[in-house]
């Protein structure tokens, strides 16, 4: 299911910059990964484009995000964080710290085992696309899931 890979997709993909403390409101990065896969869940797809990395932003216009999510949700049933350790992660070509937080994810497909990282930026937690993600939305279509 599209919505099974997206989730596996931004887990294995980029998240947090320290060591899962800091970001918005002192929300840690576990906290922030927890949120934005109950986001994706409920197809929130504007929130979660908000929160997307501002270089990333600046590739994927919000108009495309939202055409490509379609706030399409599924069917979440736990998120359990497993480890967070930090990790330095390509964005916009630029080696940058983050966050890396590998969680467990059980929804109504199955079970699903991925990291994913938050990167702090300008105060606030930033979540990045699988690198495949973005390119195919810098070719302009949407990624396929």
């Amino acid at each position: 299911m599209r919505r099974r890979t997206a989730i596996a997709s931004m887990l294995l993909v980029a998240f947090v910059a320290g060591c899962g403390g800091g970001g918005s409101g002192h929300e840690s990065a576990s906290t922030f990964v927890k949120r934005i896969t109950r986001e994706f869940s409920r197809g929130q797809s504007g929130r979660l484009w908000n929160e997307l990395h501002p270089a990333e932003q600046a590739a994927v216009t919000r108009a495309r995000f939202l055409a490509c999510e379609r706030n399409e949700g599924f069917g979440l049933r736990s998120v359990k964080v497993l480890e967070t350790y930090p990790e330095t992660i390509a964005v916009a070509g630029r080696d940058t710290p983050s966050t890396a937080v590998s969680v467990r994810v059980a929804s109504d497909d199955g079970i699903t085992i991925a990291t994913l990282h938050a990167v702090l930026t300008d105060g606030k937690w930033r979540w990045v696309l699988q690198p495949s993600e973005l390119a195919e939305y810098r070719q302009g279509r949407c990624p396929s899931g």
